[in-house]
This record gives C-alpha cells, structure tokens and sequence, in this order.
C-alpha cells in the first residue's frame, strides 16, 4: 500500500513539473519584445509631480513619485491593461530605426517650471529615450506622442 501511495506521488509530481515546463515556453513564445516607456515630470510642484509608465504588451504599469524633498508622498504603482487591438495600434506607431536617430534631450525640458516628458523605446538589446518639453514632441515620432499621451489622460493616478 505504501508503495501504491508513493509511485501516485511521483507521478503526480513529474506530471505537475512537465505542465509548469510547458506552460513557460509558451509564455516566453508569445511575450513582446518591445516595451514601452513615457512619462511626465514636474520639478517645482507639490504632490505627485512625476508619472511613469511602462506599457509592455497588454499591460501597463504607472508609478507615481512625489519630489525628491516631499516625504509626505510615497511611491504609489498600480497596473490596468490594454486590449490587444490597442497595444497592435501602438506597436503600428513605433519605428525604433527612426526614433533611435533623435538626440537624447531636445528643447529644454522643464526650463522654467513647464515640465518634461519622455518616451523610451526597448527592443531586445537596443534602448533609446528621448526627453523633450512638456507639450511638445518628437520630430518624426508625432502619432506616436500623441498616443501616448491619450494613455496617460486615460490613466492618470492611481487609487
């Protein structure tokens, strides 16, 4: 009897091993290899003054920070998602040869109190951001910009 109750175990547990194996590689098949990241930064306010978010696949994950100086406003990170059509939709936007072209930084971003933005593309091993003025845009990159930004007003805070 105990040998009857040991070989169940076993099989059990190599029959659980071969699904988890299985269940993996077919995650690892169907994950993006482009992520997504933009933001927006405001260094002479009060509260919650930069925005961060990573849109990788269906997911998207703001973390909202507070100034280096304000205690009073942990770091808070919360997720939603996005429909398929819509991550396609962004992913249609992307030209990474292009956007790799632009300068790091353009305009003076956050000159004056007018805040920044940024958006930042990863492929693989290639990664590349650009910084720009608040409001403004990257040459060659303007759909995207604007898509992003439509996500951001879509997701502003979290709870």
């Amino acid at each position: 009897m105990k040998l009857f109750i040991l070989t169940c175990l076993v099989t059990l547990m190599l029959g659980r091993c071969t699904e988890t194996n299985i269940a993996s590689s077919a995650e690892n098949a169907t994950s993006d290899p482009l992520t997504i990241r933009t933001g927006t930064s405001f260094g002479m306010c009060v509260g919650y003054c930069q925005h961060d978010y990573v849109v990788n696949g269906t997911t998207v994950t703001l973390t909202q920070n507070g100034t280096r100086t304000q205690a009073s406003s942990p770091t808070k990170t919360c997720q939603t998602t996005l429909t398929s059509a819509d991550w396609d939709a962004l992913k249609a936007l992307v030209n990474i040869d292009s956007f790799s072209s632009q300068p790091e930084t353009i305009g003076c971003p956050d000159c004056a109190d007018g805040g920044a933005e940024y958006v930042e593309l990863a492929m693989g091993d290639r990664k590349h951001r650009v910084t720009f003025s608040y409001n403004k845009t990257i040459p060659g990159s303007e759909a995207l910009v604007d898509a992003l930004r439509k996500r951001r007003e879509a997701f502003p805070a979290c709870p």
